[in-house]
This record gives C-alpha cells, sequence and structure tokens, in this order.
C-alpha cells in the first residue's frame, strides 16, 4: 500500500442518473466505486468520480463551506 492510499476505504456510490437529452426523461441508477479518505465529504466522493472515474457526471457546487447550499443533495433518501 502507497501512502496515498495508506489511509483511504473504498465506499459504493448509487447515483440515480438521467440524460436531458433522452426523451421522457427516464432515470437509472449506476454504482461506483471509489477510494476516499475518512474525513471526505460526499461531495468529494462525487468529485473523484466525475474526475477519475465518469466525465460525464454532472454536478454543481460553489463555495463548498455548506453556506450557498448549491451542491445541496439527498443521502439515503433524505
Amino acid at each position: 500500500m502507497t501512502d496515498a492510499t495508506a489511509n483511504t476505504m473504498k465506499v459504493k456510490l448509487k447515483i440515480k442518473r438521467f440524460d436531458p437529452a433522452e426523451s421522457g426523461g427516464k432515470t437509472w441508477w449506476q454504482d461506483y466505486e471509489v477510494d476516499v479518505h475518512p474525513d471526505s465529504t460526499v461531495l468529494d466522493s462525487l468529485i473523484e468520480v466525475r474526475e477519475q472515474n465518469d466525465g460525464t457526471l454532472a454536478l454543481r457546487c460553489a463555495c463548498r463551506a455548506s453556506i450557498c447550499g448549491s451542491c445541496g443533495m439527498k443521502v439515503n433518501g433524505s
């Protein structure tokens, strides 16, 4: 194990997706596994997916400090 991965854990993200170009607005669930640090946020993990696994994943964030609400999301249905 390298220093970069020594303090990480593997998490599985199940993300509800849709393609606005598709007619009917059908949605689907897509699973991703990423290695994250224990102090990472859900937003950190989503950015990791977008940058390392799937560049088609779109998300919006601004301040990254829980102030503006741009990155608000549902987690486990809540």
